[in-house]
């Protein structure tokens, strides 16, 4: 937007105000709402160009008050959050702590005007800001910096040391390049240097690895907040381990959570101690609690020591922050870092009601932690009180911002100014009130400005606005607001205000639409670029083409006839090993199905792999075979061809709050030409949770609509059809569209009017569950028939569903997201849309993955409780889930829990999900039902018990079900304390804490979510299948088969099948350790070599190793010189190629790939006199040039080759255009 809103407002109220900030006198502004306490911060910002700290009741509000700042002064805003104080142990997500260090490092830097913070902020004790100046390091081309003293240094300030960045608050050195990632920057930078001199900076993508842009300039901010001298550090440590002596620790039974009180695992000893065992004595159980509490008190202890060990040695641990008041007695508040001359106090009563409840949340947080070992006494100052604040708050100019002069908290005010600002009333995208709102208001003088969002949305406005007879003008900027007519602006605020006295009414898009307009932040689909060998690590399950499943070993590198290449070692059944040379790593996939049920491992040399292939490819001819003919079927029938977009349709996309994603909007026009086609529409809508399906879809309703026709909406389940019937109840407010929904929930007599009604067309949408596929439902005009998760439906329901499919158009939607080579192989037989990008930045979840422990359990379900919310409990044993609910019921007697699992009945069950949806449970004890279709906006705690025995796709989508509103969602990934994991399910964990760390899993979640999408959409019996032979290995074979299918439907030859070429010099060519140190990366680079096609592609590759590991080696020129020729000779029919010793470069002809002969010939006689067909054996061409050995012939068979294909292409498209007017000359009869 811009400053227009601010400038050229004359009022008496706001000169005293002024006045008073100027002469630091504390004063009262009254009269102004509290959503306008970001106004006026920005305008005494502008006005005064002082910096003014905004402090507001919770971290959510100030994230609003920052955005609409941010609005207002376009530059210079931030918001510091609160964020978790983290008193236990375990791994934490990093979201609000990097949000925290990008606004503390910005202060530091001195860009911010406006720092907009929270109760729960403003109240902590800090490190030192003079430290975390001192520690940040500024680089620049030129500049001189030891490597390995850089590296020492950014741990020091809080960096993670690792292999790979791929999240905030990492580094990672391999050569002369380190990559690091600051919480502060926007990218990731590697650094590039000459011995001990910058040499180039760079930003760089945590997804690809791939350098982007050049910075002139770089500063590297500490990763942590508290940074104590290096010689403090020893004092810090001491200080913390006398802390941890004196604490001591409680044995008695009642103080303890108990491990051996928790359900047994299948895996656990039959003998294993357990709450269930009810022939355990109570002498017996007291003894076994009170071992356990010892063993686990020192456990505690020592991890505590641990961290008191890496401090000592200069080494910030984890939290740190939580102990900071045990290390040092300097500290400081956000008031020292900031520096601010004037702050602005959001409602004072409310803001010391906020601070009573986080000191009393905060102190019982803190005994519970101390009960546990995991915290001292002297972390109880952490926190401020609001007495304190205050007295560090003297000395600023202070501005309280409150409706009433009644209490003010304790802020000593010297004045008051009564601005006299109102609230504007919503329109509810009603734009007639709103036009004749804004007609007066101009005729009383006063300036309107109406913030709409985007910028085609208020061009739209404006000319709504006129033709209601309304003088308005859209601009994307001004300097000041007009007085002749309403001027409307890009951009959003949280509410809209009158400001009688100033004559200034603003109206907000919140104001006009319902709910504020949020552009949605365009990133990455992060599923998009992930690579199957990218986190392949020893003991993975693989796939060869020809030998089926193995377990990869790792790589070995072999001498083979005085030459070194690196080879694959693969382990099959018994002790058969595989060594793949690693230019045939092209026919090696990692195997990807479903976690829980590991495949069996093939036979070196047995006929099994091949007659599994063969099954495989015979269940997907059938699927192929029909689904081709349904497709062409489906083209030659006739439907109804909708009309194209009315201006009403336009109105209603209006009314849609966000901005919709490239996706999103790609599907509609999809889906429009669809409709407006006269085939009926069949078409699958595919997108992970919260990915925008509803709105694409509702759209279509409505264009549906708009012909008179009726909407049939159906859900698989009672609760979602509730769901979506509330959806489409608030999305067509305002417009003359009766909504119904039919399903089990309605009584008879409700039932009979509803079928009366539809049967009668009174109804225009109605929602139901397969109720609405009952013989006994007649629609009086059908059009649009949508169906969500198609797949949870039975075979009869299916069925109908399939038939409907003929007689109006069917728009199905799917919750999982579909593997992309899926969606690309079934083009042209599958009308498919996909939504990749991910849906607008909410408050991010709160993740840990923690210990289980009771106290932890009790306060974060009562935390949620308390606050009106409600918890997701997951405990997947549907054996002793009613047990547990007895445990849970003692542990929090205040909560209201109900349980649901699979095995209830479906009426029981879902009667429960609805009750929980309705408010009437606090907690919900469930197994994984849960996992899809649920949304409570009000649930916004997840505990996962034994989240080790999950999938991370699982936790992912777990996650998912909370954060659906504007409030802070936590999620608590629980695993035993001291329990022995087998070693996939301690991969599986360390994947969790990384996952909930750096967000680094999200790609590997969002790959097994594609696989279960893609058993969705393809059936269970294809699921089976793709299960056999792995996910990649069953899309090659999908590939292969539709191919056939077409072919065949077309009465064309089928493909022929892949030529597969060898080539067999003998030459070093591998990748060395020393270049690329890491494994995991190792593999992706040898992946993405193998993979290249083209001169562009090794051009690619090259930038690529040069970028992220170094100048290139002579072994790594080599390989990727032999990965080229493969390419090339393969496009020529080669199938082998090798070096005979006089300089002969020998290659093997397939007659049944060669190019056509009439173009090979000629384009082999003009490209190189070195290339020669073979005078002895027909089917083999020469490169001869006796200078060059195998090396050097080689590099000069990428040129020839590459220039020989160049050739063959300019022939045939020669001979091709010479063909043409032969044939136009042939079919005229006169010659002409």
């Amino acid at each position: 937007m811009n400053q227009a809103l601010l400038s050229g407002i004359a009022s008496k109220a706001y000169d005293k105000l002024l006045k008073a900030t100027e002469s630091k006198q504390p004063i009262a502004v009254t009269g102004l709402p509290d959503t306008m306490a970001a106004y006026i911060a920005s305008k005494l910002c502008a006005d005064t160009g002082k910096k003014v700290l905004l402090i507001s009741g919770n971290d959510l509000k100030a994230a609003h008050d920052a955005e609409d700042g941010q609005q207002l002064l376009e530059t210079g805003v931030a918001c510091l959050p609160g964020g978790e104080i983290d008193l236990t142990r375990g791994a934490s997500s990093h979201e609000s702590a990097w949000r925290r260090l990008e606004a503390l490092a910005r202060a530091q830097e001195g860009d911010i005007r406006l720092l907009c913070t929270s109760m729960d902020a403003a109240l902590q004790r800090m490190g030192s800001a003079d430290r975390f100046r001192e520690e940040t390091i500024r680089l620049a081309p030129g500049d001189r910096i030891d490597l390995n003293d850089l590296i020492r240094r950014l741990t020091a300030m809080g960096y993670e040391r690792v292999s790979m960045v791929e999240g905030k608050g990492q580094c990672a050195l391999r050569g002369g390049i380190i990559d690091v990632y600051p919480p502060a920057c926007s990218q990731s930078l590697r650094i590039e240097f000459f011995d001990d001199e910058v040499d180039s900076i760079r930003e760089f993508d945590c997804i690809s690895q791939r350098s982007l842009d050049s910075v002139e300039k770089c500063t590297l901010t500490p990763a942590t907040e508290v940074l104590l001298p290096t010689v403090d550090a020893e004092k810090a440590a001491r200080r913390m381990r006398d802390a941890i002596e004196r604490q001591g620790g409680d044995l008695t039974p009642a103080s303890s959570t108990l491990f051996s009180d928790l359900p047994p695992l299948p895996e656990d000893d039959a003998d294993a101690p357990d709450f269930f065992d009810k022939n355990i004595t109570p002498k017996i159980r007291e003894k076994q609690q009170t071992a356990a509490r010892k063993a686990e008190l020192e456990r505690r202890r020592a991890q505590l020591m641990a961290d008191a060990d890496m401090l000592a040695e200069g080494l910030p641990f984890k939290r740190i922050r939580a102990w900071l008041t045990v290390l040092t007695d300097d500290t400081y508040t956000v008031l020292d870092w900031f520096e601010p001359e004037i702050v602005v106090l959001s409602d004072p009563n409310l803001l010391r009601k906020r601070a009573e409840e986080r000191r009393a949340g905060f102190a019982e947080d803190l005994e519970g932690a101390m009960s546990r070992d995991e915290a001292v006494k002297e972390q109880e100052t952490l926190l401020m009180d609001w007495d304190e604040l205050l007295r560090h708050v003297q000395g600023h100019a202070t501005v309280a911002v409150t409706e009433f002069l009644e209490g003010m908290a304790g802020v000593a005010v010297k004045d008051a100014a009564d601005l006299g600002v109102q609230r504007v009333a919503g329109y509810s995208s009603q734009i007639r009130p709103l036009a004749e709102d804004c007609d007066g208001w101009l005729r009383e003088g006063y300036r309107v400005a109406v913030l709409c969002g985007g910028v085609a949305r208020g061009q739209r406005l404006a000319a709504a606005l006129e033709e209601h007879d309304v003088a308005a003008a859209f601009a994307e900027k001004i300097d000041k607001l007009p007085e002749e007519c309403v001027q409307v602006l890009p951009g959003t605020l949280t509410h809209g205000f009158i400001w009688e006295e100033a004559r200034l009414i603003v109206v907000s898009d919140t104001d006009v639409y319902g709910t504020g307009y949020r552009k949605a932040k365009k990133r990455q689909a992060a599923g998009e670029k992930i690579a199957a060998f990218t986190d392949l690590k020893p003991g993975d399950f693989v796939v060869h083409e020809e030998h089926g499943v193995g377990i990869y070993l790792g790589t070995a590198q072999m001498k083979n006839g005085g030459t070194r290449r690196d080879y694959l070692q693969i382990q099959y059944q018994g002790s058969d090993k595989l060594y793949v040379p690693i230019e045939a790593l092209s026919r090696v996939q990692r195997y990807i199905g479903n976690p829980a049920n590991p495949p069996k491992l093939n036979k070196l040399g047995g006929g099994d792999w091949q007659k599994q292939k063969a099954k495989v490819k015979e269940g997907l001819k059938k699927m192929a075979f029909d689904l081709v003919k349904l497709y062409a079927r489906r083209s030659q029938e006739t439907g109804f061809a909708f009309s194209a977009d009315t201006p009403w349709q336009r109105e209603f996309e209006d009314m849609f709050p966000y901005e919709l994603t490239p996706d999103q909007e790609q599907s509609v026009k999809e889906i429009t030409a669809d409709m407006e086609s006269p085939r009926n529409m069949d078409r699958l809508l595919c997108g992970d949770v919260g990915y925008g399906k509803t709105e694409v879809s509702l759209r279509a309703a409505f264009k549906a609509l708009m012909d008179s026709k009726q909407v049939a909406i159906l859900a698989p389940t009672t609760i979602l059809a509730q769901q979506h019937y509330n959806t489409v109840l608030k999305r067509f407010k305002g417009f003359p569209v009766k909504v119904d929904v039919l399903s089990r929930f309605r009584t008879a007599k409700e039932t009979k009017d509803v079928l009366r009604r539809v049967k009668e067309g009174e109804i225009d949408i109605l929602v139901g569950t397969h109720r609405i596929l009952g013989k006994d439902v007649q629609f009086k005009n059908l059009g649009l028939l949508i169906v969500d998760e198609e797949q949870r439906f039975g075979v009869q329901h299916k069925e109908i569903i399939k038939n409907m499919k003929h007689q109006v158009d069917v728009l199905t939607l799917s919750a999982t997201p579909i593997p992309r080579t899926l969606h690309m192989s079934m083009v042209g037989i599958r009308d498919m849309s996909v939504l990749e990008t991910p849906p607008e930045e909410r408050l991010p979840v709160q993740t840990r993955v923690i210990d289980y422990n009771d106290g932890v359990i009790r306060d974060a379900i009562l935390r949620e409780v308390s606050r009106g919310g409600q918890v997701y409990f997951l405990y997947n044993s549907v054996q002793t889930i009613g047990a547990f609910y007895e445990r849970l019921k003692q542990l929090v007697p205040e909560a209201r829990i109900g349980v649901a699992h699979g095995q209830m009945r479906e009426h029981g069950l879902e009667d429960v999900m609805m009750d929980f949806y309705g408010g009437s449970y606090d907690v919900l004890l469930c197994t994984t039902i849960i996992e899809s279709g649920l949304d409570v906006p009000t649930a916004n705690t997840l505990i996962v018990f034994d989240a080790d025995r999950f999938g991370l796709s699982q936790l992912y989508q777990l996650r998912g079900r909370v954060g659906r509103s504007n409030r802070q969602a936590y999620a608590y990934f629980t695993i035993r304390p001291e329990r022995s994991l087998s070693e996939t399910a301690e991969k599986r964990l360390e994947a969790i804490r990384e996952f909930t760390e750096f967000g680094a899993g999200f790609r590997i979640a969002m790959r097994d979510l594609e696989i279960r999408g893609a058993g969705n959409i393809l059936g269970p019996e294809q699921h089976g299948h793709l299960a056999t032979v792995g996910y990649d290995m069953y899309c090659k074979l999908m590939e292969e088969t539709l191919q056939e299918a077409r072919a065949e439907q077309e009465g064309l030859p089928p493909a022929k099948p892949h030529l597969e070429t060898r080539v067999d010099i003998k030459v070093d060519a591998y990748l060395p350790d020393d270049y690329v140190h890491d494994d995991r990366q190792r593999m992706e680079m040898y992946k993405r070599i193998a993979s290249l096609t083209t001169q562009a592609d090794r051009e690619d590759i090259t930038d690529e190793l040069l970028d992220r590991f170094g100048e290139v080696p002579p072994v790594v020129e080599t390989l990727l010189d032999v990965a080229q020729v493969r390419v090339l000779a393969n496009q020529l029919g080669v199938s082998l190629v090798t070096y005979k010793r006089g300089g002969f470069l020998v290659m093997k002809l397939n007659a049944e790939y060669m190019p056509d002969q009439a173009a090979f010939i000629p384009a082999m006689a003009i490209t190189d006199k070195r290339l020669m067909p073979s005078t002895t054996a027909p089917d083999v061409l020469l490169l001869v040039d006796p200078t060059l050995g195998e090396y050097a012939m080689l590099s000069e068979a990428v040129k020839v080759l590459g220039k020989l294909n160049e050739n063959i292409e300019t022939m045939l498209k020669k001979q091709k255009k010479e063909a043409k007017p032969t044939a136009q000359n042939s079919n005229n009869p006169k010659g002409k």
